[in-house]
């Protein structure tokens, strides 16, 4: 677990030198602290960034990082922003941590979230029929997450259309059994539950019905190592799903959250895929 406290630090430290980076344009309307769910006795509650301009628009749910044990959404306003400016809403979230809350904890929490904005798509002129999914590390895991285990269900549930995950691990099956490296997590060694770190990978939830999925790694990413993401990438390819793995030259994992070019290439994809087929 040391690898991803040392991320988990190192998110808040740069949440405070980013958050200046670009401020909000006063054509974009923050609709702030919307309480989406109560549980165990935890409020949560999510950020709305509405673009200017008549909606309906399509829309983004969006999950920090942070190693499941911490991180805020604010983290996440510079890159809410950057889609608003461009003509996307957003939902920039929180959900319950571990170790207090383990998994499916976090699953729960981003699949209430996706279903308060369906919900609520009237009221802020949200297109339910244009709705992605973005996160980065743990958040890219669980955007995947909730993509992969929404689309198994089919017909009848919300569903992500496009995905962008950046630094996300897919894969927990890998994970040596005797290992309890991500016990704090899924609540065991993958020996002692199998059944949970199967669940937890997105790569086991994927079917041909899944969305478009816009990876981005860094090829230096010492967290979460790239194959990790790349498996579930040639999976989606192999059952001819759109999906594009953009790799970073050079870049470790803090490098790629704030990379600039992976954004505007993310950009591109979710433009691709939830502006051409406007409704």
């Amino acid at each position: 677990m040391t690898a991803w406290k040392t991320i988990f630090v190192a998110f808040f430290a740069f949440a405070a030198i980013a958050a200046p980076a670009m401020a909000e344009s006063p054509s974009i309307r923050k609709v702030p602290n919307l309480v989406f769910a109560e549980r165990e006795g935890k409020t949560l509650k999510a950020d709305l960034y509405l673009p200017p301009g008549e909606g309906p628009y399509p829309t983004i749910l969006m999950i920090h990082g942070g190693a499941w044990v911490g991180g805020s959404r604010s983290h996440m306003t510079t890159h809410a922003l950057f889609l608003a400016n461009n003509g996307y809403a957003v939902a920039t979230i929180t959900y319950r941590f571990a170790p207090n809350h383990i998994f499916p904890a976090q699953l729960e929490d981003c699949q209430s979230a996706l279903n308060w904005l369906v919900t609520h798509a009237d009221q802020y002129q949200l297109d339910t029929n244009r709705m992605g999914g973005w996160g980065y590390s743990a958040g890219g895991h669980l955007a995947c997450l909730v993509a992969t285990v929404e689309a198994e269900k089919g017909a009848g549930v919300p569903q992500l259309k496009a995905v962008v995950a950046g630094g996300a691990p897919c894969d927990f099956t890998c994970e040596p059994p005797q290992s309890e490296r991500l016990k704090f997590f899924l609540g065991g060694s993958r020996a002692d539950v199998p059944g949970t770190y199967e669940e937890a990978s997105p790569l086991t939830h994927v079917t041909a019905k899944c969305p478009p999925i816009f990876f981005f790694h860094g090829t230096q990413d010492s967290v979460v190592p790239m194959r990790n993401a790349e498996v579930m990438h040639d999976k989606l390819t192999a059952l001819g799903i759109p999906t594009t793995f953009y790799k970073l030259e050079g870049r470790g994992h803090l490098g790629t959250f704030i990379d600039p070019a992976a954004k505007r290439e993310a950009l591109k994809f979710l433009d691709g895929h939830l502006k051409l087929g406007k409704s």
